[in-house]
């Protein structure tokens, strides 16, 4: 009889086991899912991309006094801060070192800000277009973001971003037409 038990307590732990997606390891008094390296990159990238876009938005929205750019800015404030959620929930470093408009880690995206701003600065016009620029941009990330990630808690928050810049799209192409 106590091997029986044995058995089925071992094969309740195993199934339990076996049944979460994401791999575990203790730290403290909980656990903590571990990201591989790719996914652990992709969230810092993500990261920074969200504040690439609140930082360009509110650039343009200083220079044409726009209200889509305050408005989209704010909820671009939002996505960073699920993402801060999430990099912390993982224990991994945030990039965003410094709040300061067109401060970031990768050189990449502080080029690219550069970019977007000196664009979008040409005309109110082209500022609508940068934001479509950057929304389209952000969709295709979050699609490829969602699709490589192993984590339920991930994916839920890439969609959530993703819904959010579909809306954005959605926005920025109304305002081109005017």
């Amino acid at each position: 009889m106590k091997k029986l038990i044995s058995i089925v307590i071992f094969s309740a732990f195993f199934l339990a086991a076996c049944s979460s997606s994401d791999t575990s390891t203790s730290s403290g008094g909980g656990t903590t899912a571990v990201l591989s390296s790719a996914e652990k990159e992709t969230l810092v990238y993500m990261r920074e991309e969200e504040k690439l876009a609140r930082d360009v938005y509110r650039t343009l929205f200083s220079r044409w006094n726009l209200q889509i750019f305050n408005n989209i800015a704010r909820s671009e404030q939002m996505h960073m801060d699920a993402l801060a959620a999430m990099l912390a929930s993982y224990g991994v470093t945030d990039p965003v070192t410094s709040d300061s408009t067109g401060s970031f880690t990768n050189p990449v995206l502080a080029s690219l800000y550069d970019q977007l701003v000196a664009r979008g600065s040409s005309s109110a016009a082209e500022a609508i277009q940068v934001g479509i620029y950057i929304e389209q941009t952000d969709i295709t990330d979050l699609q490829k973001a969602i699709s490589e990630s192993t984590h339920t808690d991930l994916d839920r928050a890439y969609e959530n971003l993703l819904q959010g810049s579909y809306n954005h799209l959605q926005a920025f192409t109304a305002k081109s037409s005017w």
